[in-house]
């Protein structure tokens, strides 16, 4: 089965929804999602300054596949909000 994961790097504190659930945090964190694709993550900045970052890494599935890491987004805005989807 496939495992995945959001990793979350930032310099401030943030709030978002990754798949099921919702998350607080602040600074660089990973965090589980749902293993059953598709899933959605949206993550937003809580402050004016600083970035938000979040990378969806998915860590199994078929033979000889180990981990694919999906493309990082990321945004410096006031209040910046990312959002990225597992593949279905």
């Amino acid at each position: 089965s496939i495992d995945y994961k959001v990793n979350v790097k930032s310099n401030t504190t943030w709030s978002g929804a990754f798949g099921n659930r919702t998350v607080d945090g602040n600074g660089d964190q990973t965090v589980d999602l749902p293993d059953a694709p598709p899933q959605c993550v949206v993550v937003q900045k809580q402050t004016r300054t600083g970035y938000l970052q979040i990378k969806i890494i998915e860590e199994g599935g078929w033979f000889l596949n180990p981990t694919n890491e999906y493309s990082a987004v990321s945004t410096t805005a006031e209040y910046g909000l990312v959002s990225d989807c597992t593949k279905k």
